[in-house]
């Protein structure tokens, strides 16, 4: 260290001490950063990608859960049933069952994405298999109806009886407008394919959705009353209308894609 510069202390003049002790001619001034606002916090936002998993994930358990209900109906209508012996109204309760409320349930859900049984199959296979459930679904539920029907001369007065027939018209149209709608390709100079399939698609539903209600009034009548418990009533009610709008949630987006595709189109 040189004698002519002496060591510079910091406390006795008001400079930085940036580490050295030499003065020097131009001392270094200190620089602030001016701050204009106080710092903020942005939450930040979950990205589109979680978002749309977490629903996907919503969407499997919802499903798992209607199958549940679903199973458990079936089960539990056809040990009632198979115990005393399919014949007149028995047979008539286990056939709506295992049509409506088993095969055309499925049948319904067979294109829906959420679906964990169906959702890692091709859509050809897709398609066979909701063709061949939606089949046996109105062959089963339509035969129910009409063995009641017979058995009542067509004189039906109950809430029940009036939807049963209903279910039983809408599911021959239904069965009807499938078969055009299989071969829509080969039709679609009588009637354009998309037309004919959301045509489809709005009487399956409207079908399925009125078996499902009058399922609902059939735990009311006589012949459920005398073989299940009021609390068992209430629970079998609850649990077809968990299935009916499970259920409902695949073919009611399909149907409204549908139809704006027809909006844009027409």
């Amino acid at each position: 260290m040189s004698e002519s510069q002496q060591p510079v202390l910091s406390r006795t003049l008001r400079v930085v001490d940036y580490g050295s002790t030499i003065r020097t001619e131009s001392q270094r001034q200190p620089s602030f950063v001016l701050i204009d606002s106080p710092r903020k916090f942005i939450k930040m936002s979950h990205s589109p990608n979680e978002t749309q998993d977490r629903l996907q994930r919503l969407e499997y358990f919802l499903n798992v859960l209607n199958q549940i209900c679903i199973g458990f109906v079936t089960i539990y209508m056809s040990y009632l049933t198979l115990r005393t012996g399919l014949a007149g109204t028995s047979l008539h309760a286990w056939l709506v069952t295992i049509g409506f409320s088993f095969f055309m349930a499925e049948g319904v859900m067979i294109h829906y994405g959420g679906n964990v049984l169906t959702n890692g199959y091709k859509r050809q296979t897709k398609t066979t298999i909701h063709w061949v459930l939606l089949t046996l679904g109105g062959c089963c539920g339509a035969s129910g109806a009409l063995i009641k029907m017979i058995q009542k001369g067509f004189m039906l007065q109950s809430t029940h009886g009036k939807l049963g027939m209903t279910a039983f018209v809408l599911c021959i149209l239904s069965m009807s407008s499938g078969l055009a709608a299989l071969f829509s390709a080969r039709m679609k100079k009588l009637i354009a394919p998309l037309l004919n399939k959301t045509f489809h698609n709005f009487l399956g539903f409207a079908c399925f959705a009125i078996a499902l209600v009058t399922q609902y009034y059939g735990y009311q009548t006589g012949y459920f009353k005398a073989r299940s418990e009021t609390d068992f009533q209430i629970l079998m009610k609850c649990l077809t209308l968990t299935s009916l709008v499970l259920s409902s949630y695949g073919p009611v987006k399909a149907l409204y894609q549908k139809c704006r595709n027809i909006s844009q189109q027409f």
